[in-house]
């Protein structure tokens, strides 16, 4: 680490992105308070620990997207940052489809009326641009059969929303490549290596090391856990204190927040104009409820992720970190985490962890079985804010609340919940080192 400036720069939310801020301000040689709301730093990328197993609150990896941001983390974790070849499936009517989705694969696998229609389609889809909706946009890539298979059942059970309510921005690459030609090459013999997504790099001991090392990085010193932001205390285009757990008030110098948006809007003071506060309150988040079961065999599957479009299933996804790693576990048990994407009026939310477990391995059984002294320890993990839901229109509303706070001079966002937005562990290594560069960059302007 560098020697100290005198700036002080003080982070909310010691999540991926406070994290990240803190990390890179404490190498350029800035002063960092950040302040976390529960006992510990991680937010939703921890790697936690079941009886002898662990597993990762969240179906995460690193792709080596951008070389500088890979060559940190592989600073931080040398030789314990793994390249692993793991690929995903997708279970469809008892079959398990490689994904992403390969043309030959859907070939071998799908029967030939379907694929005689998605063929067809192919012929026919024009690939339109700026379509209304991710309905219309699926459709358009991709054909209503292969659309409604694979895609749009799944995307409503992920978001708990009607297709034709979500922006096209959900898309991402998933599917690329899935056209006539890409099905002709389907039937020659080989890989199309367009279609291998498998491989990616992986910490040895869990996706949530590469941000316990951060925080030993950033030192113990610099971090206060449950330290709670309850106020945002505000004057004439500034933010001047904020208040910690409801009672503690910290004068506030050059801030970075990663709370999310809609919060930092609840707890300014004095508060938005009405017609703000309500465009806060209209963007929402998805919450995800994780089952975990830790089991007495070697391996549930050889996937580092299936996946379950069918919604007669309460889950969308199950990973085993175990297929990322095999230091993760014993030898003789792995771990077996899945999703249950819900809203806060969800009855999955409301139960209780004895039912909900019982209920997801009823579920389970029926995919393949696992027998009840397998069951070595369960337990159920709730992430509030784990995926920014966004519907048709979400982007001018979602402008205008980081317009709003732009106007405070000394106010900083990062992060997917601050910004209301998708990004990966590479975008906020990134997006933390330019904006840290840009403050230290603004230091030297005053100091100089």
């Amino acid at each position: 680490m560098s020697t100290e400036t005198s700036k002080n720069l003080q982070i909310l939310g010691g999540g991926p992105g406070g994290l990240a801020a803190a990390y890179y301000a404490r190498k350029a040689g800035l002063k960092v308070a950040l302040y976390e709301g529960s006992d510990s730093t991680g937010g939703n990328a921890k790697t936690l620990k079941l009886g002898d197993c662990l597993f990762d609150t969240g179906a995460h990896r690193l792709h080596d997207k951008i070389p500088e941001v890979t060559k940190e983390i592989r600073s931080l974790l040398g030789s314990d940052l793994l390249t692993v070849n793991a690929p995903s499936r997708i279970h469809f009517a008892g079959r398990r489809l490689r994904f992403p989705l390969q043309p030959g694969d859907l070939l071998r696998q799908l029967p030939l009326r379907i694929l005689v229609r998605i063929i067809l389609e192919c012929l026919q889809k024009r690939g339109q641009q700026d379509l209304p909706n991710f309905r219309s946009w699926a459709v358009s890539q991709y054909g209503q059969t292969l659309a409604d298979l694979l895609l749009l059942n799944y995307s409503e059970k992920l978001w708990g929303e009607d297709t034709a309510n979500l922006s096209p921005q959900i898309s991402g690459g998933r599917l690329r490549n899935l056209d006539l030609r890409a099905f002709l090459r389907g039937l020659l013999p080989g890989e199309d290596s367009r279609h291998l997504d498998g491989s990616f790099l992986y910490p040895r001991n869990g996706f949530g090391s590469i941000f316990e090392r951060m925080t030993e990085e950033i030192g113990g010193d610099h971090i206060h856990c449950n330290s709670r932001i309850t106020k945002l205390i505000n004057e004439k285009g500034r933010v001047t204190a904020f208040e910690l757990n409801d009672q503690t008030n910290v004068e506030a110098e050059t801030l970075i927040s990663t709370l999310p948006l809609p919060l930092m809007m609840k707890i300014l003071d004095p508060a938005p104009p009405t017609e703000i506060l309500r465009k806060a309150r209209s963007i929402r988040f998805r919450k995800l409820l994780l089952c975990v079961f830790c089991l007495k065999r070697d391996r549930f599957s050889d996937n580092a992720s299936i996946y379950f479009p069918d919604s007669d299933l309460p889950f969308t996804r199950l990973y085993e970190c175990k297929n990322r790693s095999i230091f993760v576990a014993p030898e003789d048990q792995t771990a077996i985490v899945l999703e249950l994407p819900c809203h806060e009026s969800s009855v999955y939310w409301k139960m209780s962890d004895t039912d909900l477990l019982e209920k997801v391995l009823s579920a389970l059984v029926d995919v393949e079985s696992i027998e009840q002294e397998e069951i070595l320890q369960t337990a159920v993990y709730r992430l509030p804010f784990a995926y920014p839901i966004l519907e048709v229109g979400i982007e001018q509303t979602v402008s205008e609340l980081v317009s709003y706070l732009d106007g405070f001079e000394n106010l900083h966002l990062i992060g997917r919940n601050a910004t209301f937005r998708y990004l990966h562990t590479h975008d906020l290594f990134n997006e933390a080192e330019t904006l840290i560069r840009q403050i230290g960059l603004s230091e030297h302007a005053t100091t100089g």
